[in-house]
């Protein structure tokens, strides 16, 4: 009786299709497996580098005084000693921006109006600010970036181009760095001509406002970690990013700058 029983039963199920079951749950189970994978490796960072700034960021947000690096604390104490620097105070913005410490002279600090040579008076206060700095890593990188206002009223023929003149204040300082030992490979100047003012030079009817001016001729000092053993610098480009993550990557960025010099 139960052997009838049990053969009426697996009739019903084939006719119905129910020995096939199993496998649309186990076709279920592998796309789901499958799709767990594809996520994983979607989500998955080969770049160690990119992947240590993401967790140092990280790091920071949860516990941030607990985890400065000695760079950052480099920084920091470039930023104390200019701000109790007496001649200093007054004359200079300090922020941390993009991992590196940036410092802006403003307005005339520097240089006089059309004019790309340091006074001996502003010269001491420079120096003084590049031996702080040299004091913390001589082997940190400067990107200096100068720029000018768009008034051209008194220009020496010469730096009737704004590009011509901040690019000559910019290298006036880095000649600085220069002179106190820093690496000159370590060293880049940028002009920005009057590309990126800070604040609007004219008013309503189009003249210039003289306070204006001074705030957007201006220079910038960015310092820059320390290349680490085995990155690379090429070009510009390189600047900025520090290593390539491989060989085969270093060739093509190589080659890329070749084809472009041509």
């Amino acid at each position: 009786m139960d052997d009838q029983r049990l053969q009426a039963l697996m009739q019903e199920m084939e006719s119905d299709g129910g020995t096939q079951d199993w496998l649309i749950s186990y076709a279920d189970m592998m796309t789901l497996i499958a799709n767990f994978f594809i996520l994983m490796l979607a989500f998955a960072n080969f770049d160690p580098i990119g992947f240590n700034d993401k967790a140092e960021k990280l790091s920071k947000a949860f516990r941030k005084d607990e985890f400065k690096t000695s760079v950052e604390e480099k920084f920091d104490t470039i930023k104390e000693e200019l701000s109790v620097h007496p001649e200093m105070q007054k004359k200079l913005k300090m922020s941390i921006k993009d991992g590196g410490l940036l410092i802006t002279f403003t307005g005339t600090v520097l240089f006089g109006k059309n004019q790309y040579k340091i006074s001996e008076e502003n010269q001491m206060v420079l120096d003084a600010m590049i031996d702080i700095i040299k004091g913390q890593d001589p082997a940190f990188r400067i990107l200096v970036e100068g720029h000018t206002d768009s008034d051209k009223q008194g220009r020496k023929k010469f730096f009737q181009s704004d590009w011509m003149l901040s690019s000559a204040r910019a290298a006036a300082i880095i000649e600085r760095f220069q002179y106190f030992g820093f690496n000159p490979a370590n060293l880049v100047a940028i002009g920005h001509g009057s590309t990126q003012p800070i604040i609007a030079e004219k008013d309503s009817e189009g003249a210039y406002i003289q306070e204006n001016l001074e705030q957007n001729r201006r220079v910038s000092i960015k310092v820059l970690r320390a290349l680490e053993k085995g990155q690379t610098k090429f070009g510009l480009g390189g600047y900025f990013q520090d290593s390539t993550n491989s060989e085969e990557e270093k060739s093509r960025f190589i080659d890329q700058e070749y084809k472009s010099s041509k």
